[in-house]
């Protein structure tokens, strides 16, 4: 598993920037530095899926899940935030949620164009590319750093997932079982994707997961589009469906295997050590049941998503609480 593992504070940003990182991870390290031992204490986890594929290289992060762990309680809160989100970038204008990945990114890549020195000589792989270190982490913590002042948290954990993630980690399992609520029709040859769904419960191979992770447009029309929040609740419902086939083996040596292997596709500062001792202890302890999915309270304001103040702030009070939140576990509401 050391291979999913990036340095984070092996970054390109501007000075404040990079101070408020290095800041923040020396009071994550020092909070957290017996890595062997997990604490009874709540942690949050960014979830960055990049748009990118061998067929498609991207950086836009069209995938961004906030994750509130509550190890005392067997407890997990889940928020997607809609890619559209209006935020402020790092020259201080409006800017999509989806676009500060990239930000980060290619600020990076042209100050060590300019300064070669910048760089440290590690190499990290993104998609069939092996890129400096500093690329990627700069990306991730500019995508971390804009959520947490959005969000009034502290992101102690951040991964970064690409479109093969997920395909092995659903194929590795066997297949995960999805109640799918609509028909689904949608072509996108240049990135060699055909999506087909019919409403019902079915299993969904690697490939179909991702389809259906990512719908968002259809073929026949406007009227048959998928917006924003949905596809959030369905990228949640795959997550949900891929912890109850992993606790239902009851199978730990198999649940690290897994981990092992997905881990190539992966990139995270969570230490191996941690991952291992919050598998051991909580392996087969959190269900599905104790997993609470809060929607985004946002609204499309072309060409952005905004949120209503007062709505947003009670939905995080929800969020950031350790209490089990008091919504309907069919409709979110």
């Amino acid at each position: 598993m050391h291979k999913s593992t990036i340095n984070l504070a092996n970054v390109i940003l501007e000075e404040t920037e990079k101070e408020d990182s290095k800041s923040r991870d020396l009071d994550r390290e020092q909070k957290l530095s017996d890595m062997g031992a997990v604490t009874e204490e709540d942690f949050y986890t960014l979830i960055i899926g990049l748009d990118n594929s061998d067929s498609h290289a991207g950086l836009n992060t069209d995938t961004l899940l906030v994750a509130h762990v509550i190890p005392g309680h067997n407890m997990i809160k889940l928020m997607s935030i809609p890619r559209d989100l209006r935020v402020t970038n790092l020259r201080g204008f409006a800017a999509k949620i989806n676009s500060i990945f990239a930000n980060g990114y290619n600020y990076a890549v042209r100050q060590s164009q300019e300064n070669p020195g910048l760089l440290s000589g590690k190499y990290v792989q993104l998609g069939n590319k092996n890129v400096p270190e500093e690329y990627i982490s700069s990306g991730m913590v500019m995508a971390r750093e804009t959520l947490e002042r959005y969000m009034g948290i502290h992101i102690d954990y951040t991964f970064l997932a690409n479109y093969q993630s997920l395909i092995s980690l659903v194929d590795e399992v066997g297949g995960i079982e999805i109640n799918v609520e609509r028909s689904m029709e949608y072509d996108a040859p240049s990135e060699d994707m055909f999506i087909r769904f019919e409403p019902g419960l079915q299993v969904l191979d690697g490939e179909k997961a991702l389809h259906y992770a990512r719908f968002r447009k259809d073929n026949r029309g406007s009227s048959f589009h998928s917006n924003d929040f949905e596809r959030g609740m369905r990228q949640q419902q795959i997550i949900i469906a891929l912890i109850d086939k992993l606790t239902s083996w009851d199978n730990l040596p198999k649940a690290f295997e897994i981990m092992d292997i997905v881990s190539s596709n992966l990139k995270t500062d969570m230490s191996p050590n941690m991952m291992i001792s919050l598998v051991r202890q909580y392996y087969g302890k959190i269900t599905r049941d104790n997993i609470y999915s809060l929607p985004f309270p946002g609204q499309w304001n072309a060409p952005y998503v905004d949120a209503d103040q007062e709505e947003l702030e009670e939905r995080l009070r929800q969020f950031v609480s350790l209490d089990r939140p008091n919504i309907d576990r069919t409709t979110g509401s």
